[in-house]
């Protein structure tokens, strides 16, 4: 009896143990648990990496509010923002990413979408035109409210194509597809950093990338549905297709790889 006892409680204690850790990312270095990241004049205890959104906006926030943000948190957003599978919800997405964008905590970056959505809906002079190709070109004409329209043209048109932060003896970069491997960020193209789909087969530099852009299912299989850290590469690939119907919306935090996902009832929305 003595020894079933032993044996079932050594069988709880295991199972514990690998639920504990089944929300870190394999294979990711941690991070001493005392440290903080200066940025901006301000030190953070986590710097929280969130992949692309594609204006699954419920899904996004059965994430978010897992993850608990505060102001103790540095949040970088990693593009791609609109245009999924689901229509109706860009605007309200990109309206909540506008009012996040007013707290110095948050980063938006520039995805593929963002820089598509620029070219093909507003025309030289910054007047929106019908795209039937994009939602929220209708959603935003239906606002009939212009000075709305401007507001998102110029929360797109100024997004950052990159942010490069220093964690311990790390270099970080955080962007939507990627860098080259010993390029300095400034030289980098449109290309790299929001196009190019290969960067994660291509890249073997020292300075640590943390993307979006190529869902870990196209990447690596459908079976991969979490954050994954490149095996013998410093990347770390956020996008678990949020834009898809058995996708996922997910954030990592970067100095411990710990993530959260949306829930399982967002495949329902």
């Amino acid at each position: 009896m003595r020894k079933i006892f032993a044996f079932v409680l050594c069988f709880f204690i295991f199972a514990n143990i690998c639920s504990a850790n089944e929300n870190f990312v394999k294979n990711y270095v941690v991070f001493p648990s005392d440290i903080s990241v200066e940025f901006n004049n301000k030190s953070f205890s986590r710097v929280l990496a969130i992949g692309d959104i594609h204006g699954q906006f419920m899904r996004f926030n059965s994430m978010y509010e897992k993850v608990g943000v505060n102001d103790k948190d540095l949040v970088i957003f990693l593009g791609d923002y609109i245009k999924g599978y689901k229509v109706g919800e860009d605007l309200k997405t990109v309206l909540w990413l506008m009012e996040k964008a007013k707290q110095d905590n948050f980063i938006f970056l520039s995805g593929n979408m963002e820089r598509n959505f620029l070219r093909e809906c507003f025309d030289e002079t910054g007047n929106l035109k019908e795209n039937k190709k994009w939602a929220l070109s209708q959603e935003l004409l239906n606002t009939h409210d212009n000075e709305l329209i401007k507001k998102v043209y110029d929360f797109f048109a100024n997004l950052k194509f990159y942010q490069e932060i220093n964690i311990g003896d790390k270099v970080f970069v955080f962007c939507h597809a990627g860098i080259k491997d010993d390029l300095p960020l400034n030289e980098l193209t449109e290309f790299d950093l929001m196009y190019n789909k290969n960067f994660y087969q291509e890249y073997n530099g020292k300075r640590f990338v943390v993307i979006g852009h190529r869902p870990v299912q196209v990447a690596f299989g459908k079976d991969h549905t979490v954050p994954v850290k490149v095996e013998g590469k410093n990347i770390l690939m956020v996008d678990t297709r949020c834009k898809r119907k058995k996708g996922y919306s997910s954030c990592v935090n970067v100095l411990t790889g710990e993530f959260w996902q949306s829930s399982e009832l967002s495949q329902l929305k």
